[in-house]
């Protein structure tokens, strides 16, 4: 029976899946030397996001076939090395667009109700600042989706919901198929970023998007603008950010991902009273838990009974088209 390593333990769910059909191990460790200890055996690797598949562990591993991810990101695996080895690296895309994108969408109400401070008003026996009137109406402000891949466009439904004016901006697709969609599609960043109320994030983290949220973008705000992150920390200068929250020169901003996850006790970011922060969890809700761990066994087992995934990032490269 094969060897199929799990990093971190997924959902009884997905587990139930393999009952028979491999051997399951499932580490309490994530560090790079636990999982080459394991690894050297190994058929499989279901992965979640906190582990890294780097190229030693891949080296440590010559019966490795299959890397399966439980979601659509896989930048916590080195699918270069992978390659080299002939080992298919296999993602779930799509999979969680509606669950990040009413994350997205939470984050923004919650930014614009002001959430957290009404919270904290009723706690602290602050009724009378009710009539502050620092909430904003969403319906007529203006969004800008940076992105419009499947989360963007799952956003962006629900911002026409809310009877906002859409913006968007994506370099990568084909703009004439969303004519009449009552979508204005910005040539630039620059443009996006000055221009909108609210700008959300919805990017891979690529080296064409790291960074790509400069401190000139952020500058270029509204300073009654929030912008909001539920994509990669990685894609937004997170220093300038924090120097723009610090300084009132934007409105607020929610983030979900950041540079270093978990938060340091002592980061900047938690010090700031218009900043929400969520921990990596826009994905993760009980529905898409299930599908994800469930999906992710499937394509293990597919490589266990000979059959060709669905999902292989590298599929091109290994030559299984």
């Amino acid at each position: 029976m094969e060897k199929v390593l799990l990093p971190e333990k997924i959902i009884d769910e997905g587990l139930q899946l393999l009952k028979g059909k491999a051997e399951v191990v499932i580490l309490n460790d994530i560090t790079e030397q636990a999982i080459i200890n394991e690894v050297h055996d190994a058929f499989a690797i279901i992965l979640r996001s906190r582990a890294k598949i780097t190229r030693k562990i891949i080296e440590a591993a010559p019966r490795l076939k299959v890397i399966s991810r439980t979601g659509a990101g896989y930048d916590n695996i080195d699918v270069e090395a992978a390659t080299q080895h002939g080992v298919m690296v296999c993602n779930l895309p799509g999979i969680n667009s509606l669950p990040v994108a009413e994350h997205t969408i939470a984050l923004m109400l919650a930014l614009m109700k002001q959430l957290p401070k009404m919270d904290s008003y009723v706690r602290n026996k602050q009724w009378y600042k009710r009539n502050e009137l620092i909430a904003e109406e969403v319906a007529g402000k203006t969004v800008g989706i940076v992105g419009f891949g499947k989360i963007g466009r799952e956003v962006l439904v629900r911002c026409k919901a809310l009877g906002m004016n859409i913006l968007a901006y994506d370099p990568y697709i084909d703009k004439q198929q969303f004519n009449g969609d009552s979508i204005r599609f910005c040539d630039s960043l620059d443009e996006i970023f000055s221009k909108a109320d609210v700008v959300t994030l919805h990017v891979p983290n690529i080296p064409e998007t790291r960074g790509m949220v400069t401190k000139q973008l952020i500058y270029l705000m509204k300073p009654t603008a929030y912008i909001i992150n539920t994509s990669r920390g990685e894609v937004i200068d997170q220093d300038a950010l924090v120097e723009a929250l610090k300084e009132r020169r934007i409105a607020g901003a929610a983030l979900d991902v950041f540079h270093k996850e978990p938060l340091e006790s002592d980061d900047p970011l938690l010090e700031l009273d218009n900043v929400i922060l969520t921990p990596h969890v826009a994905a993760l809700t009980k529905e898409s838990g299930v599908k994800m761990a469930v999906e992710a066994v499937k394509q293990v087992i597919d490589c266990l009974e000979g059959r060709i995934p669905k999902y292989i990032v590298n599929r091109r490269e290994l030559n299984l088209e």
